[in-house]
């Protein structure tokens, strides 16, 4: 058994190669294309401008900062989120009230509230604010949505046996709504690194990944600027994979 997962874990890795491969021949094809370094960089002058800001005192600061602010915000609209959609999943009547809210959140553009919050706040504390307000409407729909969807005759039988709400919780509604949990945990992770990120190129706060994207698109630093949008991809899909992890790890146990 353990041989045959192997040569499972073994085929899957050849399989990643060849896609990894695949795309940066496309890449490259297209860099062929264009031929021009200011407008598109190369699979090959994008790695080399990588490794130059990883040799930069500031990189590691720079990352560290844009990191602590998007997770926070991640981490604070998922808390508000979770309450929200506790609170509207077993009353209807709140449901109805912040629906119109949540609805609004969700469907203005984040450029609209990135602009309005620069009005009220600094621009340190914008992405942390707009990876909030962007996590809560997925986490509260999530949330909300798993509880209705636990059967009522499963909850019939459970009033019958006079179960506690403890007991309810435990048994019922959260094997009901970790798969929702599991959902919102990915992409809110993900919209989360976006929409920060976003903030930060319009905010443009000193020690920022943003600010260095944008600067990177100011002097035609097309391969820093390349460099710059790997790196977020990196970075959000680890911080997504430890969220999915962690909240996976919480559902077995």
């Amino acid at each position: 058994e353990t041989f045959i997962m192997k040569i499972s874990d073994i085929n899957k890795i050849i399989k990643n190669l060849i896609v990894l491969v695949f795309w940066l021949a496309v890449w490259q094809i297209i860099y062929m294309i264009i031929g021009r370094d200011i407008l598109f960089a190369s699979p090959a002058s994008t790695l080399k401008a990588l490794a130059e800001l990883c040799l930069e005192s500031m990189f590691y600061k720079t990352i560290t900062i844009s990191f602590l602010r998007i997770a926070s915000g991640f981490f604070i609209g998922s808390a508000v989120g979770i309450l929200l959609g506790i609170a509207t999943g077993f009353s209807r009547t709140l449901y109805m009230l912040f629906k119109p809210v949540i609805s609004i959140i969700r469907s203005a553009p984040v450029a609209s509230f990135i602009i309005l919050a620069l009005a009220w706040m600094k621009t340190g504390e914008v992405p942390v604010f707009i990876s909030f307000l962007t996590v809560v409407p997925i986490v509260w729909s999530n949330i909300s949505e798993g509880i209705a969807s636990v059967d009522f005759k499963i909850l019939e039988m459970a009033h019958m046996y006079e179960y506690t709400f403890t007991v309810k919780l435990k048994k019922i509604y959260i094997p009901a709504v970790m798969p929702y949990i599991k959902s919102a945990a990915a992409t809110g992770a993900g919209f989360a690194w976006k929409s920060g990120v976003a903030a930060e190129v319009i905010g443009t706060p000193r020690y920022s990944v943003g600010s260095r994207l944008y600067e990177s698109k100011i002097y035609l630093e097309t391969p820093q600027l390349f460099a710059w949008t790997a790196i977020v991809i990196i970075l959000s899909v680890l911080f997504e994979k430890v969220i999915v992890y962690a909240v996976r790890s919480k559902a077995k146990r």
